[in-house]
């Protein structure tokens, strides 16, 4: 196989064939996870074991901002090149370069609205870890079934993972004093709960503990992070929005 076949197997086929190998008995954990541009020009593959709570971070800082400027050297070289009145070919590649970099602005912005609300622990399972990754996932199929987790997850079914925690400590922290297995899932069993005559029996935590319980897990940056990512346009569509926007661009600067 070429190199040039292999290159577009991975971007197109890869994620479909490993999470069919990652898949049984109705439970899905693909450990490779591909988050790619509509046009899969680009795609970026995270390693379930490899992630930490900053993967986001270096994402963008290290990977994606560079890439990001590099391409938009090659666009402003490109428009140089091809000066006041481009040929054809020269216009059909000024305008590939614009929806690329397009694309590529987008998914920083993603990658913006995902880095302070991932906060991974494999515990939780795949999905569940998964979910926020919803919005940079191209797979149909695994896209609805993290939609559907996220979706799960915002209205407290899954309070006992790690990441609703992280999200909704003010929502999750409470839930704990009246059910014992979400005490026990978040280490606050002894907190909430006392053995007496050999039955478990919740304790009386005083409003201002349960106050400071809460504040301790609850970060600003996370709230808000949360916040827009809930008030987000559903995503797609960037690239064709990015060239109507250029030529406009273009059209607008020919004028003047």
């Amino acid at each position: 196989m070429a190199a040039h076949d292999l290159r577009r197997w991975f971007a197109e086929h890869f994620f479909e064939f490993h999470l069919k190998r990652y898949s049984t008995s109705g439970r899905k954990a693909p450990i490779y996870w591909q988050l790619s541009i509509p046009s899969r020009r680009y795609s970026i593959w995270l390693y379930a074991h490899g992630v930490s709570d900053d993967t986001f971070y270096r994402l963008e800082r290290e990977i994606l901002a560079p890439k990001l400027a590099h391409e938009e050297r090659k666009l402003t070289t490109l428009v140089q090149d091809g000066g006041p009145t481009p040929t054809a070919r020269e216009r059909k590649a000024i305008e590939a370069q614009e929806q690329f970099a397009a694309e590529l602005r987008s998914i920083m912005a993603e990658v913006r609205l995902v880095k302070q609300l991932w906060k991974p622990n494999l515990d939780d399972g795949i999905v569940l870890v998964s979910a926020p990754l919803w919005r940079l996932t191209l797979h149909k199929a695994w896209q609805k079934e993290l939609k559907e987790k996220w979706d799960d997850l915002c209205v407290g079914k899954y309070d006992w993972a790690h990441i609703a925690m992280h999200l909704w400590p003010e929502r999750v922290v409470p839930k704990c004093a009246i059910d014992r297995s979400l005490a026990i899932a978040h280490g606050l069993e002894q907190t909430f709960w006392s053995e007496v005559d050999g039955k478990w029996r919740p304790r009386d935590v005083p409003q201002a503990e349960m106050d400071r319980l809460i504040a301790l897990r609850t970060s600003e940056a996370v709230k808000q992070a949360r916040q827009e990512f809930l008030n987000a346009p559903a995503p797609g569509g960037t690239a064709k929005r990015g060239r109507s926007t250029s030529r406009r661009n273009r059209q607008s600067e020919a004028a003047e």
